[in-house]
C-alpha cells in the first residue's frame, strides 16, 4: 500500500536530464542572463532598467515573423509600438 512504481528509476532519470546539453546550455545561458541583470542593475536605476525588459515582448514579436515567417497581426503591432513608446517616454523621464 502506498508504493509508486516506477521511483527507483527517477534519480538516473533525473541525472540523465541534468547532463543533457540542451539543458547544461540552458542554466549556461540563464547564469549569463543573471548575471547580466546584476551588472546592469548595479549601473542604472531600477526605475529605468526594469521597463526595458518589456522590450522583449516587442522583440519577440519581430523576431517571430523573421525568422518563423508568423504572420503579424494589426493588435501585436499596435502592441508593440505601445510598449516602443512607453519605454522612450520613461527612458526620457517623461
Amino acid at each position: 500500500v502506498g508504493r509508486i512504481s516506477g521511483i527507483e528509476s527517477v534519480p538516473s532519470k533525473l541525472l540523465t536530464a541534468l547532463i543533457n546539453p540542451f539543458v547544461l546550455l540552458g542554466l549556461f545561458v540563464f547564469g549569463i542572463s543573471a548575471l547580466s541583470w546584476l551588472i546592469v542593475l548595479s549601473r542604472v536605476k531600477l526605475s529605468i532598467a526594469y521597463p526595458m525588459v518589456s522590450l522583449g515582448y516587442a522583440a519577440v514579436v519581430i523576431l517571430s515573423w523573421l525568422i518563423f515567417k508568423e504572420p503579424l497581426k494589426l493588435v501585436s503591432l499596435v502592441g508593440c509600438a505601445v510598449v516602443i513608446i512607453g519605454v522612450f517616454l520613461i527612458s526620457r523621464g517623461l
